[in-house]
């Protein structure tokens, strides 16, 4: 009689085991990347903010344009975003309640919208301007962040956040405009 063994199939313990923690390791290197690509993100509308805030200086000072900051913080629909308005101040005088008509849209800066679970906080320095005289510019109401149109801009402190934690250093732009990201 002639008996052969019979082959089983299938696979071993150990091979099982090796195939499961390749999956593991795959696994979590797909979800590293994944949180890694939304810091490049936040990053990078960090530095295309910089270049914003660049440009809006240097057309303010070209320009003698009086331009700031308009922040909208995110909403269950909205992403956060910003973008510039400018102050035209009124020639004559009108009464205190249309004093706010006074910023308007800046039209040669496009509203910029940032990352999901992307946002910055900006909080004002203290600063002393002996010479204004104009309180719709500098009073609680007034933007943060304002370029004045003379080579001067209200100081201040900004820092990005992705998911409520920093993202970058914080950049400081002082009175002269000049940023420093300390």
């Amino acid at each position: 009689m002639n008996t052969q063994p019979s082959s089983m199939r299938g696979f071993t313990l150990v091979e099982l085991m090796v195939v499961i923690v390749i999956m593991g390791i795959m696994a979590s290197l797909v979800m590293m990347n994944i949180g890694g690509t939304d810091q490049r993100k936040a990053m990078q509308a960090r530095e295309v903010f910089l270049m914003d805030v660049q440009k809006i200086l240097r057309e303010s000072n070209d320009q003698s344009r009086i331009l700031a900051l308009n922040v909208q913080a995110a909403t269950d629909v909205a992403d956060f975003q910003y973008d510039v308005m400018e102050y035209l101040p009124k020639q004559n005088t009108e009464s205190l309640s249309n004093q706010n008509n006074n910023w308007q849209n800046y039209k040669d800066f496009p509203m910029r919208l940032l990352p999901e679970h992307v946002t910055f906080s900006i909080q004002s320095l203290e600063r002393r301007y002996e010479n204004a005289n104009n309180s719709e510019l500098l009073n609680q109401n007034a933007p943060k962040l304002i370029w004045l149109g003379n080579g001067e801009v209200k100081p201040v402190r900004i820092q990005f956040y992705f998911e409520e934690r920093p993202v970058g250093n914080e950049i400081e732009i002082d009175h002269l405009g000049k940023i420093n990201e300390s």
